[in-house]
């Protein structure tokens, strides 16, 4: 019967999968730009470049799109499971991963495709891709833990903690979500507008 673990993994393997292929796509556009003569200068082309470039942004936005419905299937499928630290942790991790993502996607759409063209630019967003897939690797390591008993990072040496967690009071967590909100209205509404890089 289609069950609850049955419809998360599908939602996760759709989240990884566009995240990877926009991990893949975006630390290629970097490599690209800042080593152009890698691989014979074939994978710093205009063509290759702007393909991997919408790819990776495609792809970061199907996961965004997708890591919500994820992360509430997870929930209902890890059963017995409410006051356990790799639930929260779980969240939190998510939470991460949405940020950076949500990060990938604001600076590719503000600053344009122009922004591969920009060593240091190309090299955040590259980094910024890389630790977004860190987190989402994190969070569904902890949701295999949590449905099937195992994970990704058991075969690791390490791995990011995962096994307490700290739960904030609803009062203090309400105080961070405002400055939060507040934060990203400074940033959006008072700091200097981002002007899209040009492709000349």
């Amino acid at each position: 019967m289609f069950g609850a673990a049955t419809f998360h993994a599908a939602m996760a393997e759709v989240v990884v999968g566009s995240m990877m292929l926009a991990t893949l796509c975006a630390m290629g556009c970097a490599i690209a730009t800042i080593f152009p003569n890698i691989a014979g200068g074939r994978l710093s082309s205009d063509r290759v470049m702007v393909t991997m470039d919408k790819a990776s942004i495609a792809g970061a936005l199907l996961g965004l799109v997708f890591m919500p419905i994820a992360a509430l299937s997870g929930s209902f499928a890890a059963d017995n499971v409410v006051n356990n630290a790799l639930l929260y942790n779980k969240f939190v991790y998510t939470g991460l991963a949405f940020g950076f993502w949500a990060s990938f996607v604001i600076g590719r759409v503000r600053l344009g495709p122009g922004v591969w063209q920009h060593r240091s630019l190309s090299a955040l967003q590259g980094a910024t891709a890389a630790m977004a897939m860190l987190m989402t690797t994190m969070a569904s390591s902890i949701g295999g833990k949590l449905v099937r008993g195992e994970s990704l990072f058991d075969i690791m040496p390490i791995w990011l903690p995962s096994d307490s967690a700290t739960v904030l009071s609803p009062i203090i967590s309400a105080v961070l979500l405002l400055v939060g909100i507040a934060a990203l209205v400074v940033v959006f509404r008072l700091g200097p507008r981002a002007e899209r890089i040009s492709l000349d």
